[in-house]
């Protein structure tokens, strides 16, 4: 068996604006599987009401929030699902970059009424599609607040099986708040290795205040002290 890299390594190419879809790159390894438990955890949210449009989310950057996304996408393609992923990083977009489609237009040109919903969604080698960030705009929360953007989500809603939103960090902008109205579910993602407790905590109590539905936390950078896999345990 050949040696996996370590996820340290992962995560520091994931800094160094490469973002990889492990689940699609190297689906045999404990990191594809991990992402792979994220949807089966999501279906026990709530039994009756299965999330489908679920926001991914950090208290800052750098806690691997958009490695979150597009795995957790590539996961549901894997498993049959129609999937579509939409960056509403709208200051510091990635998704586009992450997934090696073209950012020309995208959901502010949208929202601006630049472009039809046909030019909105670009298709992603990994089999799910995409919506990209779009032009640089002064006030997203705005524009993430308007009926448009919500009306988008739910015509979204019809034609997909699972909706995925990489949204801003929540201490930086309101624009996870606004967006988290707009969801079934938020999973907040915190990096082991850098999250300090009373900033998740102010993170978490402002999501809350703002009635989002937090469906669970994703732990990325996992000591691999606190890994108990044995053997298997040294590709962390």
């Amino acid at each position: 068996m050949s040696k996996i890299k370590k996820l340290n390594d992962i995560f520091k190419k994931t800094n160094d604006k490469h973002y990889d879809v492990l689940v699609a790159t190297q689906p045999n390894s404990l990191y594809a599987e991990s992402f792979r438990k994220i949807p089966i955890n999501l279906k026990y949210v709530d039994v009756d009401n299965e999330p489908k449009v679920i926001q991914i989310s950090s208290a800052l950057p750098g806690e691997y929030k958009t490695t979150t996304s597009i795995n957790l996408a590539a996961v549901y393609h894997e498993l049959g699902e129609k999937v579509i992923i939409i960056d509403c990083d709208l200051r510091r977009p990635k998704i586009h970059r992450a997934t090696k489609v073209l950012n020309d237009v995208g959901l502010t040109n949208y929202l601006a009424d630049q472009i039809t919903e046909k030019e909105l969604i670009k298709q992603s080698e990994y089999g799910f599609d995409v919506i990209t960030s779009g032009e640089s705009v002064p006030y997203p929360h705005v524009i993430l607040a308007s009926d448009k953007f919500k009306k988008l989500v739910m015509k979204l809603r019809e034609e997909y099986d699972y909706i995925i939103i990489d949204s801003p960090p929540v201490l930086l902008v309101t624009d996870s708040l606004v967006i988290s109205g707009s969801v079934d579910a938020t999973l907040f993602v915190l990096n082991q290795k850098v999250a300090r407790k009373n900033e998740v905590k102010e993170a978490l109590r402002l999501l809350e205040e703002a009635n989002a539905k937090v469906a669970g936390i994703v732990l990325s950078n996992v000591d691999k002290r606190y890994i108990n896999y044995s053997r298997y345990g040294e590709y962390y």
